[in-house]
C-alpha cells in the first residue's frame, strides 16, 4: 500500500513538472516573440513551416511570421510545390475562428438595432429582401473601396454605413466628416472613390453622428476595415461577422437579396 502511494505521489510530481515546463516554454516562446515585436498584441501563435519562424495571429485576422532568433518579420504567402497556400489556408481557418465568437459575443451583447442606431443606411436597387448589412468602412481603404463597389454594382440591398478611420489613413476622418456633411451621402462615398473630395463645409450634426460611429467603433474593438456584419431583416438578428473584402461570403447572403 505504502509502495503504491509513493508510486502514485511520484507520478502526479512528474505532471506538475511537466505542466509547468510546457507553461515556461510557452511562456518564453512568446517573450521572444514580444521581443521582435513589442507593440503588437499577439491573439495566437504557434510553429511555422519555416524553420525557426512562428505563425503570429493578429485579432483582425491577419497573419505574418515572425524569427525571434534573427529578429526577422516575414510578411507574405507559403506555398507548398503543388500550388497550395498554406498562408491563406491558415488565414482563412483563423478569421473563421475569429468570426464565430465575434458573432456569438455579438448575439448575446447587442442586439441588431443597436448597430443601426448609430450608423446611416444606403440603399441600392429594392433594398433587402433577406439580409442587410453594417459596413465598418474607411474611405481610405483600398479593401473598402472593393466592398463598397461590390455593393453598389447592380445589388439589392440595405446597407448602414459606420465610418471607422484607421489612424494611419491621414485623410479618412476628414472625409468621413465631409461625407457625412454632403447632402448625399451615397453619391459622396461615391465620388471620395474616385478622389473627388466634396467641397462642403462639416456641420455639427456630422461631428456629432461621426462619435457615436466610432463609440460603436470603439465598444466592438473594430481595429481593421472593412468588417460586415450579417442581420437577418425578418428576423432582425445578427447572424455573421465578415473581415476584409471577402466577396465570395458577402455573396452567399446577397444571393437571397437578389
Amino acid at each position: 500500500m505504502k509502495k503504491n502511494f509513493l508510486g502514485i505521489i511520484a507520478i502526479m510530481t512528474s505532471s506538475l513538472l511537466f505542466a509547468n515546463s510546457n507553461r515556461n516554454n510557452i511562456n518564453y516562446e512568446l517573450q521572444l516573440i514580444n521581443s521582435v515585436i513589442p507593440n503588437t498584441v499577439v491573439s495566437k501563435y504557434e510553429p511555422s513551416e519555416i524553420q525557426g519562424f512562428y505563425k503570429v495571429y493578429l485579432d483582425n485576422g491577419n497573419l505574418f511570421y515572425v524569427n525571434p532568433f534573427s529578429k526577422l518579420l516575414l510578411f507574405g504567402e507559403i506555398w507548398t510545390n503543388n500550388g497550395f497556400s498554406i498562408t491563406q489556408n491558415d488565414r482563412t481557418q483563423w478569421q473563421q475562428e475569429l468570426s464565430k465568437t465575434l458573432v456569438e459575443d455579438l448575439k448575446k451583447d447587442y442586439k441588431s438595432e443597436d448597430l443601426k442606431k448609430a450608423a446611416k443606411k444606403i440603399k441600392y436597387g429594392t433594398g433587402s429582401k433577406k439580409y442587410e448589412y453594417v459596413l465598418f468602412t474607411d474611405p481610405e481603404c483600398p479593401y473598402c473601396k472593393i466592398t463598397e463597389e461590390y455593393f453598389e454594382n447592380d445589388k439589392n440591398l440595405d446597407l448602414y454605413i459606420v465610418f471607422t478611420p484607421l489612424d494611419f489613413h491621414k485623410n479618412a476622418k476628414d472625409w468621413s466628416l465631409k461625407a457625412l456633411s454632403s447632402k448625399d451621402l451615397k453619391q459622396a462615398i461615391k465620388d471620395i472613390k474616385e478622389n473627388k473630395i466634396p467641397n462642403v463645409e462639416i456641420t455639427e450634426t456630422a461631428k456629432k453622428d461621426f462619435q457615436a460611429m466610432q463609440d460603436l467603433s470603439n465598444k466592438l474593438k473594430v481595429n481593421g476595415t472593412p468588417r460586415i456584419i450579417v442581420i437577418d431583416k425578418k428576423e432582425n438578428a445578427i447572424v455573421d461577422s465578415i473581415e476584409g473584402a471577402n466577396l465570395e461570403a458577402i455573396e452567399k447572403y446577397q444571393k437571397q437579396n437578389n
